[in-house]
């Protein structure tokens, strides 16, 4: 797939300010043209997201990402093809990229993180039950002024979860259990992130979240801990973090 740079178009309809390489595929920062020649006003912008078709599966309606969980997805405006590369055009976003937050704020104070962990599990768990995915990454997170919403995503098998992957290679059973076991990882190590300010490295020395701060509740450095398990069976599921930080007692995030 080309990645298209600064000053190159899109559709003939964007030009592109900014290119980003995302979890999958690129995120595109860019301007909607004006339809006849140019203008010295201020254009509105959108964020593009750009996929390799040939990661998609043959067959699959696209259209089925329109009509993704809003109260978890940023919703997608408009969808279309062009040189081989699937593009989202997201509606207008309002909110703060938690990578961008997380490299300049962490660590986070409890009540924050226990914030974001809700947030993040009450989505997770629903959009799982409505056979739907994410990707659990601090890259694919905004923060908005209550919540968390993520950007890529969508039906579970539609679009390939991990680099590289190809989705419908694995029988819908082991696709589900997969996504789930991954998900427990990725939310173990931003839990981590947001506590420490450090990353916990694959395959490196990983101190308890505790030894970094004794704030943290011990049920809630447990679940951290077993979830950065190397043995996906071992990790517990996301209802588990869900279940210790439902209740409605963190700061409201601006």
């Amino acid at each position: 797939m080309k990645i298209k740079q600064k000053g190159e178009r899109i559709r003939s309809t964007f030009r592109v300010f900014q290119s980003f390489p995302f979890i999958q595929g690129v995120l595109y920062y860019a301007e909607i043209t004006p339809q006849q020649g140019e203008s010295s006003e201020p254009l509105p912008t959108r964020f593009l997201h750009g996929l390799d078709i040939r990661l998609v599966r043959k067959g699959t309606d696209l259209r089925r990402l329109l009509k993704r969980d809003r109260s978890a997805f940023f919703p997608v405006q408009g969808l279309f093809v062009e040189e081989g590369t699937l593009y989202q055009v997201f509606g207008k976003l309002e909110g703060n990229l938690m990578a961008h937050y997380l490299y300049r704020s962490v660590p986070l104070p409890l009540n924050q993180v226990t914030h974001f962990l809700r947030s993040i599990t009450g989505h997770l768990v629903r959009i799982h039950k409505q056979g739907m995915f994410t990707v659990v990454h601090p890259q694919n997170m905004l923060i908005t002024t209550d919540s968390v919403r993520f950007l890529y995503g969508g039906p579970l098998g539609l679009l390939p979860k991990t680099r590289g992957s190809h989705t419908g290679t694995l029988d819908p059973v082991a696709v589900r259990q997969q996504d789930q076991s991954m998900d427990a990882y990725s939310l173990g190590a931003l839990a981590y992130i947001m506590l420490t300010g450090t990353n916990p490295a694959p395959g490196g020395k990983l101190l308890p979240v505790r030894s970094y701060r004794g704030d943290v509740p011990q049920p809630l450095e447990h679940l951290i801990m077993q979830s950065l398990l190397s043995a996906p069976r071992s990790r517990p599921r996301v209802e588990e973090f869900w279940s210790l930080v439902k209740e409605d007692n963190s700061q409201r995030i601006s």
